[in-house]
C-alpha cells in the first residue's frame, strides 16, 4: 500500500477573488487528495492528505488561474487527519497581509453567456464569474467575501446561490454573482438627477447618436462619453469640461474597428485584448473620420476596448467609437456617485447611465504605452492596482509613505508586503485632499494597522507633507528625485549602489532649489548627486511652467546679448512683443521672480519652444509629446554639450537649434539623442554600476526606445509594473524607510 503524505500549506500572493479555492478543489479531486482549503487574512491555508501530494503541490504551482499570483508557498509536514473528502471552508478574519484581488475585464465565457438568447443572463449588464468582474472597487475590508463587499445589499436568488455554493461552477464564491432576478439595476437620469422612464441603454444610445454627452458608471467610476467621430460633440465636451487640448481616450467596439484607426504591434494588441484592457497609447492612422479634436497636434492615441458588460451592451447598438474619459474636474479624483455628477458636472453631461451597485473604492483606468516591447506604466489603475510586492524579510512594523503632490498615490509597508495605491490625482483641492485621506484610511482598514512611521516628500508645502506633519507621529522627508530612483530599485528588489538618472519637471532639492535633471550614485541608504543640468531661469516663476517660451527665452539670454536676441529668427522670439522681451531680460538680469531650475522636463519645454512646436502649454508634458511625433530613429547625432565638475552645460545646443531654423524633425531627433548621449557619458564613467531611471521625462516613448536599444538588458532598469512618474514616489519613499527604520526590513 502506498504511503499517505500529509502537509499543511500556506499560499500567499494574489490568491483571493481569482478562483483560487475552486482551483485547489479541482486539483485535489484530480489527485485524490482529502483535506480542506480556506481563505485567511494570512493567505490561503490548505491541508492535504493523500498518496499524490507531491503531484498536487506541483500542480498548484504550475496550473494557476490567469489572475492568480503566488508570492510564497510555505509547506510543512503535518499529522494525518481522517478526512473523508476535500472541502472548501469559510473564510476566517483577523490581521492580515493578503494581496488585494484586482478588478478584471469581462471574460470570454461571460461574454458568450451574455450573447446567448437561452441563457438566463442574456444581455445582463452585471454578469461576472471568478475570472472577471469587480474586486477592489467593491471591497470594504478583506478577506474578500460577499458580506464585506457592496454586493452584501443584494440577496442571491436560489439559482445564483446554487452556483455560488457549487465548487465545480465557474461562479463558486464569485462574490459579485447576481442575475436579472437578484442583482443591481440600471437607470437613466437627466443632468438634474431625475430618472427618465424607458430602457436605460436605449436612452443612452439615443443621446450618443444625437451628439450628446453622457456619464456612464463603470467599474471604478464614471466615464464621460460622446461620439468620437463628431467634431461638434468632442468640441462641446472640451468646452464644457474646460479641457482645451489634453488628449482624450477613445473606446472602440471591437479590435477590428480599433485597427482601422490605429497601428498596433503584437505586444500592444495583447494588452489591448487581454484580461485587463487598459488604455494603451498607440500610433494613430492618418485620414480616418476620428475627430481632430481628440488629440490635437499629437499622432498618438489612447485606445481601449469595452471591459465591462455595460460598455459591451452599449456598443452592441453603436457602430462608432466613443470618447471615454474620466468624469472628474481636471486632475481631481474620478467621481463614483451620480449625485457628484449632478452637483459638479451637470453643466457637462446631458444624461447619466447609472446603477445601484455601490463603488466603494474609486479606480481610474490604467494607462500604459509600449517601448521596445516593454511596458511604460503612465497611470496605475484598474487591473494593476493596488499593486502588491512581497517582502523577503517581514516585520510587524507598519510604515506609510505619502507620495508627492502631483499624480498622488500612497504606499504601505506592512508585515510581508509593500502595497502601492491606485492613482489618486493632483493634490491641492478639497476633493483631491479628501480622497487622499480616505485612501489612507482605506489602507489602514484593509490591513488593520496604525502606521508607526510616516514618510513624505521634502517639499514643506505639498499637501501630503502637510498631512504627515499634522499627524504627530515619527516622520521624515525623502528627496523627491532620490525617491524616483528608489521606486525603480523597489520594483526590481535592488539594494546595491546604482547609477541613477532622475529626470522630471520639478522637485524640491536638498538645497532648497528646484531640481529635475539629476544624476546620482544611490543605494537604499543614501545618494550622492554627481551631475545635474546647469540651472536656468524660470522667468515669471510658475508662469514659465505654462509658457515654455519664457524658459526658452532665458536660455537665449544665456547665449546671446539682448540686441542679438531681438534680431534672431526664432519661434521663441516671435512669440513675444519687443517690449516683453526687454522686460523679461530685465527680470533675468536682476533675478526678479526668476527661480533657477535644473529640470530636464523644463528643458524639454524650452526646446519645444525653440523648435516652434508649442509656446504655451495646455497640459503637462505637451511639448515633449508634440516633439515625440517628429523623432526619426535614423537621426542619431546629439547636440553639443559640456560637463564641468558635474554641471551639464547645454548652452552650445541652444545655438545649434537656432541654426537649424525650425527643422522640427532634426531638432526633436537630435535632442532625444542628446539626452541619450548625456546618460551614456555617465554610464561610461561608471561601467560597473546598474543604470536606474525614474521621473516623468521617461514617459517619452521615443526616448525610452532609444535607451532600451542603447543599454544592455542586464544593466538597464526602468519601471514596468509601476508608474515611472510621480505616481510611484510613495513606493520609493517606502523602500527607503523599510531599509532605514530602527528595525530594518526589506525585500
Amino acid at each position: 500500500m502506498s504511503a499517505v503524505f500529509s502537509y499543511k500549506i500556506l499560499v500567499k500572493g494574489i490568491v483571493q477573488g481569482v478562483g483560487f479555492r475552486p482551483f485547489v478543489y479541482r486539483e485535489a479531486t484530480r489527485y485524490a487528495i482529502v483535506g480542506f482549503v480556506c481563505n485567511t487574512p494570512e493567505g490561503v491555508v490548505i491541508e492535504a492528505h493523500g498518496t499524490q501530494c507531491e503531484s498536487f503541490i506541483k500542480a498548484l504551482r504550475e496550473n494557476l488561474p490567469d489572475r492568480a499570483r503566488i508570492d510564497s508557498m510555505e509547506i510543512e509536514a503535518s499529522e494525518f487527519a481522517p478526512f473523508s473528502d476535500f472541502e472548501i471552508r469559510e473564510s476566517t478574519l483577523g490581521f492580515g497581509s493578503v494581496a488585494i484581488p484586482l478588478d478584471t475585464a469581462l471574460c470570454s465565457a461571460c461574454q458568450a453567456e451574455m450573447d446567448d438568447h437561452s441563457n438566463r443572463r442574456y444581455r445582463y449588464p452585471f454578469i461576472n464569474c471568478t475570472d472577471c468582474g469587480p474586486r477592489y472597487t467593491i471591497i470594504q475590508t478583506p478577506p474578500y467575501d460577499r458580506v464585506r463587499t457592496s454586493m452584501k445589499h443584494f440577496t442571491m436568488c436560489s439559482e445564483c446561490l446554487e452556483e455560488y455554493n457549487n465548487p465545480t461552477s465557474r461562479r463558486y464564491h464569485a462574490e459579485p454573482i447576481s442575475c436579472p432576478n437578484c442583482g443591481p439595476k440600471l437607470r437613466f437620469l437627466d443632468n438634474r438627477g431625475d430618472e427618465i422612464a424607458g430602457d436605460p441603454i436605449a436612452l443612452a444610445v439615443d443621446m450618443l447618436k444625437s451628439g450628446k454627452i453622457i456619464a456612464l458608471k463603470g467599474l471604478g467610476g464614471f466615464h464621460l462619453m460622446c461620439d468620437a467621430t463628431s467634431d461638434t460633440a468632442v468640441a462641446e465636451l472640451r468646452l464644457r469640461k474646460h479641457r482645451k487640448a489634453k488628449p482624450l481616450a477613445v473606446m472602440f467596439g471591437s479590435l477590428e474597428q480599433l485597427e482601422t484607426y490605429v497601428s498596433i504591434n503584437e505586444v500592444e494588441r495583447n494588452h489591448i485584448t487581454g484580461s485587463i484592457k487598459p488604455i494603451v497609447i498607440v500610433d494613430a492612422k492618418a485620414g480616418t473620420n476620428l475627430s481632430t479634436q481628440i488629440a490635437p497636434h499629437i499622432q498618438r492615441l489612447g485606445v481601449f476596448l469595452p471591459y465591462t458588460p455595460l460598455h459591451r451592451l452599449l456598443f452592441d447598438r453603436i457602430d462608432f467609437p466613443l470618447v471615454a474619459t474620466s468624469a472628474n474636474i481636471s486632475d481631481e479624483p474620478i467621481m463614483i456617485r451620480s449625485s457628484e455628477i449632478v452637483s459638479r458636472l451637470a453643466h457637462v453631461v446631458d444624461g447619466i447611465l447609472d446603477h445601484d451597485r455601490t463603488i466603494i473604492n474609486a479606480l481610474d483606468d490604467a494607462v500604459i504605452q509600449i517601448a521596445e516591447d516593454r511596458v511604460v506604466m503612465l497611470r496605475l489603475g484598474r487591473g494593476f492596482a493596488p499593486h502588491t510586492f512581497a517582502l523577503q524579510h517581514p516585520s510587524d512594523n507598519a510604515v506609510l509613505a505619502l507620495g508627492a503632490h502631483q499624480k498622488s498615490a500612497i504606499a504601505l509597508g506592512v508585515k510581508e508586503n509593500m502595497i502601492l495605491s491606485p492613482h489618486i490625482g493632483d493634490l491641492g483641492s478639497v476633493e483631491a485632499d479628501g480622497y487622499f485621506e480616505r485612501t489612507v484610511q482605506t489602507f489602514k482598514r484593509f490591513y488593520d494597522v496604525e502606521p508607526s512611521v510616516l514618510v513624505h516628500d521634502l517639499h514643506p508645502q505639498y499637501a501630503s507633507s502637510v498631512y504627515a506633519l499634522s499627524q504627530k507621529k515619527e516622520h521624515y522627508g525623502i528627496q523627491h528625485h532620490y525617491a524616483h530612483i528608489l521606486a525603480c530599485m523597489a520594483e526590481y528588489g535592488l539594494s546595491e549602489k546604482v547609477l541613477g538618472f532622475a529626470f522630471d519637471g520639478t522637485g524640491y532639492g536638498a538645497d532648497g532649489s528646484l531640481w529635475g535633471g539629476e544624476v546620482m550614485i544611490a543605494d537604499t541608504h543614501g545618494y550622492e548627486r554627481i551631475g545635474f543640468l546647469k540651472p536656468f531661469a524660470l522667468l515669471g516663476g510658475d508662469k514659465a511652467i505654462k509658457e515654455p517660451r519664457r524658459i526658452a527665452l532665458s536660455l537665449l539670454f544665456e547665449s546671446y546679448s539682448l540686441d542679438e536676441v531681438m534680431s534672431l529668427k526664432s519661434p521663441t522670439v516671435e512669440a513675444f512683443l519687443p517690449h516683453e522681451i526687454r522686460t523679461l531680460h530685465h527680470m533675468w538680469l536682476k533675478n526678479i521672480n526668476a527661480p533657477r531650475s535644473s529640470s530636464m522636463g523644463r528643458l524639454f519645454d524650452a526646446v519645444a519652444s525653440l523648435g516652434g512646436f508649442v509656446q504655451s502649454l495646455d497640459y503637462e508634458g505637451q511639448g515633449g509629446m508634440m516633439m515625440e511625433s517628429f523623432v526619426e530613429d535614423s537621426i542619431t547625432e546629439p547636440f553639443i554639450f559640456e560637463v564641468h565638475e558635474g554641471v551639464i552645460d547645454l548652452s552650445p545646443m541652444v545655438r545649434e537649434i537656432i541654426s537649424l531654423e525650425g527643422d522640427k524633425t532634426e531638432i526633436a531627433s537630435r535632442f532625444i539623442s542628446t539626452v541619450e548621449a548625456i546618460m551614456s557619458y555617465y554610464a561610461d564613467q561608471y561601467p560597473a554600476l546598474p543604470i536606474v531611471v525614474g521621473g516623468g521625462v521617461f514617459q517619452n516613448r521615443a526616448l525610452m526606445a532609444r535607451l532600451y536599444r542603447c543599454f544592455s538588458e542586464g544593466r538597464f532598469y526602468a519601471q514596468q509594473q509601476t508608474p515611472i512618474n510621480d505616481g510611484s514616489i510613495a513606493l520609493g519613499q517606502l523602500y527607503y524607510a523599510l531599509h532605514n527604520t530602527k528595525e530594518k526590513y526589506g525585500r
